[in-house]
């Protein structure tokens, strides 16, 4: 969670940052609600659909498809951060020496 929060608020002008950490929890939860209304979904109308009248089996059915699917949600994200993240960029050394390179040559 700190990790998206960061990735989120780090770049926001200092006086965004508020609006923009309240929209970042306030999508944090949504999702929540609506990931767990979805998965419970699918749990239950895959145990449902399960053949056998065995009540455990058709928990474990429903629960094993849910799974999946948070796996597959879970990939998703994972494209989405790697695709939208920002890059850290990283200088080159300069070819010309700078002032205190030229100093300790001329020292030598």
């Amino acid at each position: 969670m700190v990790a998206n929060t960061f990735l989120a608020t780090g770049a926001a002008a200092p006086h965004e940052a508020g609006l923009i950490s309240g929209l970042v929890n306030a999508a944090r939860q949504i999702g929540g609600s609506l990931g767990l209304a979805i998965l419970t979904t699918v749990a239950a109308t895959q145990g449902a659909s399960s053949a056998p009248a065995d009540r455990v089996h058709q928990l474990v059915t429903g629960y094993d498809r849910a799974f999946l699917v948070t796996a597959g949600f879970c990939a998703a994200a994972a494209v989405v951060a790697a695709v939208f993240a920002p890059r850290a960029h990283r200088e080159e050394p300069s070819a010309v020496p700078g002032p205190a390179a030229e100093q300790d040559h001329a020292s030598a």
